[in-house]
């Protein structure tokens, strides 16, 4: 096997970026489970008045969700445009971090026109405050966000959907480049949407 048809078969097809995004998900969901008992960052002014305060935990959920949600975009894009990862490489159309942006290249991503706020949230600190004190420049540098309720409710929704629809795409048979196909049947909970279930031997065992 020639190493542009491993690079799909092993790492590049839609089916290894969904498992990314459910890895990351998986994790962000985890941590903000005890998004009540993490630590508060309040900055005071100097009359001792609050004038920024969140969670924590919120920059990690932040950042690890956004690269879910990315993974999860570019799971469907990949699906589309096989092409994107022929040569051994990734097209550049595919290294954005702006999830508005991904999300606009794809025609078969739920809910298209909708939630645009939370993906705005959510890609706001992928190239600087999710991962580091600041930007590259003073101009790019902003406060970090407070990860609101709603902003939540709307990202695991959004999870869901994209779950939802990629379970049922990756059902059938997917043509790739360099003569790689692919056929994934995804049992179980998949990026918070619950398809159909996981034969006996995988199943959790009940706590007695």
């Amino acid at each position: 096997m020639d190493d542009n048809r491993r690079f799909v078969d092993d790492y590049a097809n839609p089916h290894a970026w969904l498992l990314t995004a459910e890895n990351l998900h998986d994790q962000a969901t985890e941590m903000y489970g005890r998004r009540n008992r993490s630590s508060i960052l309040s900055r005071l002014n100097a009359k001792g008045e609050v004038v920024h305060q969140m969670r924590g935990v919120d920059k990690p959920v932040f950042l690890l969700g956004g690269f879910a949600l990315e993974n999860a975009i570019k799971a469907f894009l990949v699906y589309e445009n096989p092409s994107w990862i022929s040569n051994g490489r990734l097209s550049s159309l595919l290294t954005s971090h702006k999830l508005t942006v991904l999300r606009d290249r794809s025609n078969l991503v739920p809910y298209k026109k909708t939630y645009t706020h939370v993906l705005e949230a959510f890609e706001s600190g992928l190239d600087s405050w999710f991962r580091y004190p600041c930007a590259l420049t003073v101009q790019d540098t902003h406060e970090g966000q407070h990860l609101y309720e709603h902003l939540w409710d709307g990202y695991t929704k959004l999870m869901r959907a994209y779950g939802k629809k990629l379970v049922m795409l990756l059902d059938k048979e997917w043509t790739g480049p360099h003569g790689s196909r692919g056929q994934w049947k995804v049992r179980g909970e998949t990026l918070g949407w619950r398809g159909k279930a996981l034969p006996p031997q995988y199943r959790r065992q009940k706590k007695s």
